[in-house]
């Protein structure tokens, strides 16, 4: 049985950039973790967090909407509606 995927609201703070071209907001910490597609999104989030202690990944299911705001302090995490929060990363976490 999966749990339903956490939404939390977090405070967004707009940026004009995504993935790598954030980097210069994160000096010395990552942006983006192509190594975490395929793997569990709670595992993806305690990896990602720990990485980056700015940002803060937010767990969402397959086909639900999500506005197209650059946040620099998020990481969307898109998992398999059926097997949330427990599913693989389907996109590439990164850091917008």
């Amino acid at each position: 049985m999966s749990l339903k995927c956490p939404f939390p609201h977090i405070g967004c703070e707009n940026c004009d950039c995504t993935g790598i071209t954030c980097q210069h907001l994160f000096p010395g910490l990552k942006v983006e973790w192509p190594e975490l597609r395929g793997v569990s999104g709670l595992e993806a989030k305690r990896i990602i967090e720990n990485d980056n202690p700015k940002v803060t990944c937010v767990l969402v299911p397959q086909g639900d909407g999500v506005l197209h705001i650059n946040c620099c302090n998020r990481v969307l995490l898109r998992l398999p509606a059926n097997d949330c929060p427990n599913g693989p990363v389907l996109n590439l976490p990164q850091v917008g």
